[in-house]
């Protein structure tokens, strides 16, 4: 599983489909991408994260994620966000784990 690390620009999603969209610009390539992500689980660990997420109505239009950085990866098949890590709170073992797949990355 490859460790990714970047900063949340936004949230789309709805009840219908089940599936959200996590804008996050990637801190090592700068890029900005989409990642798939099931919507309501999402939305209650971004709650549980960070708090100002979930407003009335049981809608995401809080901001609290907002140009949060956190630690995150596909799943097996690479198609969803399985988790994700709050930079803050995260580690000295997942820290390490990121640092040395980057060194690896950049073949050193």
């Amino acid at each position: 599983m490859q460790i990714r690390k970047g900063t949340i620009l936004g949230f789309h999603g709805s009840w219908g489909s089940g599936i959200g969209t996590l804008e996050i610009k990637d801190a090592k390539t700068n890029q900005v991408e989409q990642v798939p992500c099931e919507n309501a689980p999402t939305v209650r660990s971004l709650e549980a994260a960070f708090g100002n997420v979930i407003t009335q109505g049981h809608s995401a239009n809080g901001n609290g994620y907002k140009g949060k950085e956190i630690f995150w990866a596909y799943d097996d098949m690479g198609l969803v966000m399985t988790a994700f890590q709050p930079v803050e709170t995260a580690d000295f073992d997942l820290i390490e784990a990121y640092e040395k797949q980057e060194d690896i990355d950049e073949g050193e």
